[in-house]
């Protein structure tokens, strides 16, 4: 019967086209219809979909025990207010209005009784109805947005969210009196899920015609235009919405072209407050950053925006350019222990060199030469390598100049108590602590605040552009101020002791050197690495059929190390990344 009905197809080829007709893959709320070509016969697989929370609307066991499958021929009848969607369609404006005009497209206070749109199974029906019971709910208390907003983005069935766009449309029209709370819920859904076919058109239309009211449903719909342009131009959210963009929904998001804001910390303490939208990726942010700076792109600078680990402090990690910064920010707001007086319960972020690319110092700006001074400074203070007291303590009062001015008024020869204690305080934040532990005994100690005090007032009324790139080109007798140092355990390839090592990483070379005695144990070039990559706490690097693993102190600096390494290997597109992270 099938073959006859068809034109003599092959039964197995009527069956896919019947479940393609009909959308399979919405009828399984867990599973998902995939499609590949292998030579000219297409073969579907049905794998598992594993969403990160449950279906808030999923029944009890035995409620509905038909809502698993659907009909394989769609039914063709169509309610009401798809009729009137598709009449508008071939009409003219001024019959356009008088279809507008109908109570079936119009705001009600009442609960629907059935659905808006034709749905395939009554396990979408009962769907339908929820998310209608939970927008009037969200109405008459817009307090919660947050969470209703993530309950509705959990529907994946496309039925279902044209369902969720239908019901909004009608209640943000010809409403009784301004309900701003459903303008909320669509301003906020819009992002991460759009509607399709005749309701997309339907949705550009009313947010057309209403952006050109001047009352706040206008000036929300003209917002909803400017976030579903840029969603469909630059892809759609990931994740859920995060409270920094609850709030701006809830206030006014139409006064300003980026209605959120956030401060990005540069090294040196200072801060650079940048805007946002929902749809804006860290790249976009980014470029904000370095064109209000001064800056280099991020390309030829080695710069990028970090994020402070929403688990333990103190740590930073390198954020994919790609991302959404609204999701980046959701995500660390998942993550953060509530309560944890050790994490602030806001996300830091942070622009701050990540590569160090040799040919690409002599074009770098004044604002690049303070920011990069001041991130090398914080990395001679942590003391993670030695230099010697001569180069620290003329960084160290170069430093001192830059940012605290001219030298206090010193006399080695009658030393006054209020100088030497302010100089003392001075060396203690401008000069490493592994250099300020050689000079404990009175001597030492008295030798070296002379020393710094001598070398500050040489700088006497120096402008600090200056200084900071005199730093710059002073630290370079530093031999590790171009490379990344972390601490670990190496076992030695000979007799496999583990012994205790800083690893330096600069973009051509990894050097591994005795923590203890400084010596050189090993060294590997970047191009000679065939795979990389580790986790939780030790990175395996492959060099002509040898492995060599290296344990780190924490999982972060493991991954820390093989971003690193990636970046640097990108460049030169000299390896393929083989990571477990």
């Amino acid at each position: 019967g099938i073959n006859a009905e068809y034109g003599g197809k092959r039964s197995w080829e009527t069956l896919i086209d019947s479940l393609a007709l009909v959308g399979f893959t919405d009828a399984l709320p867990h599973q998902k219809c995939v499609k590949s070509s292998i030579g000219k016969l297409p073969t579907y697989t049905v794998t598992e979909q594993v969403s990160f929370t449950d279906h808030p609307y999923e029944l009890p066991p035995g409620e509905d025990e038909d809502h698993q499958l659907s009909p394989l021929n769609q039914p063709e009848a169509e309610t009401e207010f798809e009729r009137l969607l598709e009449k508008m369609k071939y009409m003219g404006e001024s019959q356009v209005k008088q279809v507008l005009s109908s109570p079936t497209l119009s705001y009600s206070s009442k609960p629907l009784s059935q659905p808006l749109t034709n749905l395939s199974s009554p396990y979408h029906t009962t769907i339908a109805l929820r998310i209608n019971k939970s927008l009037h709910e969200f109405a008459d208390n817009p307090k919660d947005l947050y969470n209703a907003s993530r309950t509705l983005l959990t529907l994946t069935s496309v039925e279902l969210v044209n369902e969720l766009y239908c019901q909004l449309l009608k209640q943000t029209h010809r409403q009784t009196r301004e309900h701003v709370a459903y303008w909320h819920v669509l301003a906020t859904v819009i992002p991460f899920i759009t509607p399709r076919g005749r309701v997309m058109s339907y949705l550009k239309a009313h947010l057309e015609r209403y952006s050109e009211q001047k009352t706040s449903s206008g000036r929300f719909a003209g917002y909803c235009i400017k976030v579903l342009k840029r969603c469909l131009a630059f892809g759609k959210r990931q994740h859920h919405p995060c409270r920094l963009e609850i709030e701006a929904t809830c206030g006014k998001p139409y006064l300003h072209s980026k209605p959120m804001s956030i401060p990005i910390h540069l090294p040196g303490g200072d801060y650079h407050v940048t805007g946002f939208d929902t749809v804006s990726s860290i790249a976009e942010v980014i470029r904000d950053v370095e064109s209000q700076l001064g800056l280099r792109s991020c390309r030829w600078s080695g710069y990028t925006l970090f994020m402070d680990d929403p688990i333990n402090p103190g740590v930073k990690v390198p954020i994919n350019h790609s991302a959404k910064i609204c999701d980046v920010i959701a995500k660390w707001e998942g993550n953060v222990k509530p309560n944890n007086n050790q994490i602030p319960q806001v996300i830091g972020l942070t622009y701050q060199k990540f590569l160090h690319l040799t040919a690409q110092h002599d074009c770098m700006s004044q604002v690049e030469y303070k920011l990069s001074a001041m991130q090398l400074h914080a990395k001679a203070m942590e003391g993670v390598h030695g230099m010697e007291m001569e180069l620290a303590t003329c960084l160290g009062a170069v430093m001192a100049q830059a940012v605290e001015g001219n030298c206090p008024d010193f006399q080695p020869t009658k030393p006054n108590n209020d100088s030497v204690k302010q100089l003392s305080d001075f060396i203690e934040k401008y000069i490493p602590p592994n250099i300020r532990d050689r000079c404990k005994d009175p001597n030492s100690k008295q030798q070296l605040i002379k020393d710094f005090a001598e070398i500050w007032s040489k700088f006497k009324d120096v402008s600090s552009q200056f200084l900071f790139q005199k730093y710059y080109s002073t630290i370079e007798r530093w031999k590790y101020h171009k490379s990344t140092l972390f601490r670990g355990l190496y076992s030695h390839p000979k007799d496999g002791l583990k012994v205790a090592v800083c690893l330096n990483v600069t973009e051509t070379r990894l050097t591994v050197i005795n923590a203890d005695t400084l010596v050189i144990m090993d060294a590997v070039d970047l191009d000679k690495i065939t795979n990389f990559g580790g986790y939780p706490f030790s990175i395996t690097l492959r060099i002509n059929n040898k492995n060599i693993s290296i344990m780190l102190v924490d999982k972060h600096k493991c991954y820390l190390l093989t971003e690193l390494l990636a970046s640097y290997c990108r460049l030169t597109h000299v390896v393929t990344r083989d990571s477990t992270i």
